[in-house]
Formats: structure tokens, C-alpha cells, sequence
């Protein structure tokens, strides 16, 4: 019990030291508040002349949509690969990996509690600050139900869990091809489509919403944000949550055979 108990230390110490990093960057993280805004109003003026000229009833409401693009400014930075966050492919491409493999830790724990420090630090520091902006400025639906607010916080940490553990298996391929621009660019357009964070998948057509219900990025947005605005409630919502811990699961276990793989063929030149 002992050691299970210094293990989770260890790794939030991880988390911490994370979340300290990029406490450094304050000029920044203004800079990514005001494009945050920016790009808020872009969709909120976007879809409200959407709403003015339809004469179809819509499955969400025009104050649903703009809490939907609220919570997408607020939970923006937690989408994986967002920059091209290559820590890992730069220590295994300049071979300062090989020191990391020298620490008494786990690594894909390791660069999984530093992707969680940094979802915690752009939780914090830049989506709560856009949050209650957008509250004064806008109508945000804000749940009145607490089973809902339970519901919504254990989804997005879900969310937040699948969001670091695709990120480490997609980098992870760099020790196959060391540079990982492509895949990552690739990746980051297909899981921003699919996740709903360009167009909530509510609005979809029909064949096209079947679909991205069979893959798991929705459980990065959608999921989460549907159980928010009351979409999906009652045991729909556990099911939901259950479907986003099923795919945590399987790309927790990628990442992991990943860098097993990787690690067996590691080659580290220089001196």
C-alpha cells in the first residue's frame, strides 16, 4: 500500500512540475485568451445569421449552440495535438530519450502525467478565464440539475484522459519515422471533424452523425458537451461515459505497446 501510495506522488509531482512549466508563459497565455474570443465570436456571429435565415426547426437552440462554442473555446487547449505538441518526438529525435529511460519511472506514465499537468494548467488559466467572459457577454445555458454537473466533470475528465493518451500513441510514432508532421497533421483534422468541434454533430446528417457514433472522438466534445446541455441525461449519459472509458482503456494500451515496440529498436546516435 506503501508504495502504491509514494508511486501516485511521484506522478503528481509529474503533474505539477507540468503545470508549473508553463505558469512562464503568461504573455502567452493572454495572446491565446484573446484568439480564444476571437474565434468565439466568429462562430457566435456565424451561426446566429444560420439561425436568423432557417426555417427548419433545429435540434439545438441558438443559446445551446453558443454554450456549445463556449464550452469548445473553454476546453480548446485539452484537444489533442493541438499546436503539435512534440515533446516525445523530440526526445526520442535528438536522443535525450535515453536519459529519461534512465529515471526509476514509468515512461508513458511519465508523459502521461505531463500531458495532464498541461491540460490542468490551460483548464485553469485560459478556459476558466473565457468561461466567465462569456457569461458576461452572452447567454451560457448553465445546468441546474447536479447529477448533470457530475455526469459533465467525470466525462471531460474522461475527455481530458483519452485527449493525453491519443496524443503520446500518435507521437509515440516517431520512432518509426521521426518526424511526425504528417501524422499529426492528418490526425489533428480528422479527431477536430469528428470530435464535433467544428460543427456539433447534432446538426450533422443523419449518416454522417452514424458514423462518427462508431468512432471515439466524440468522446472528446460531443459526449461531454451533450450531457452538459441536457442532451443526454439519465443511464444514457453513464453509457456514454462508459463508452468513453472503454476507448481510454484502448489507447492507454496503444500508446503502451507503442513504446514497448518503439523502445526494442531504439537506436541512439551520437556522443
Amino acid at each position: 500500500m506503501r508504495t502504491v501510495y509514494l508511486t501516485f506522488h511521484v506522478y503528481l509531482a509529474f503533474v505539477t512540475k507540468s503545470f508549473q512549466k508553463r505558469m512562464q508563459y503568461r504573455v502567452a497565455n493572454l495572446a491565446g485568451l484573446t484568439t480564444n474570443f476571437f474565434f468565439l465570436l466568429v462562430h457566435i456571429f456565424v451561426y446566429t445569421a444560420f439561425y436568423k435565415v432557417s426555417t427548419e426547426p433545429q435540434p439545438l437552440t441558438l443559446n445551446e449552440v453558443i454554450t456549445y462554442f463556449v464550452l469548445c473555446q473553454v476546453f480548446f487547449m485539452l484537444m489533442p495535438l493541438w499546436g503539435a505538441r512534440s515533446e516525445v518526438t523530440n526526445a526520442i529525435k535528438d536522443g535525450s530519450v535515453a536519459l529519461q529511460l534512465t529515471k526509476p519511472v514509468d515512461f508513458h506514465a511519465y508523459w502521461f502525467s505531463d500531458e495532464c499537468g498541461r491540460a490542468c494548467y490551460y483548464l485553469f488559466m485560459r478556459g476558466l478565464p473565457t468561461f466567465l467572459i462569456s457569461i458576461i457577454f452572452f447567454t451560457v445555458a448553465l445546468p441546474t440539475q447536479p447529477m448533470t454537473l457530475v455526469a459533465f466533470a467525470v466525462s471531460m475528465t474522461l475527455a481530458t484522459f483519452m485527449s493525453a493518451a491519443i496524443t503520446i500513441a500518435i507521437f509515440s510514432s516517431a520512432f518509426w519515422t521521426l518526424d511526425t508532421t504528417g501524422i499529426s497533421g492528418l490526425s489533428y483534422s480528422i479527431i477536430t471533424l469528428f470530435s464535433g468541434m467544428l460543427v456539433p454533430i447534432a446538426l450533422w446528417p443523419e449518416w454522417l452523425a452514424h458514423i462518427a457514433a462508431w468512432l471515439p472522438f466524440g468522446g472528446l466534445i460531443d459526449i461531454p458537451f451533450s450531457i452538459y446541455l441536457g442532451k443526454i441525461t439519465g443511464i444514457d449519459a453513464w453509457v456514454a461515459i462508459g463508452k468513453q472509458m472503454i476507448w481510454v482503456v484502448f489507447f492507454v494500451g496503444l500508446g503502451r505497446i507503442l513504446l514497448r515496440r518503439g523502445f526494442s529498436r531504439l537506436v541512439i546516435q551520437g556522443g
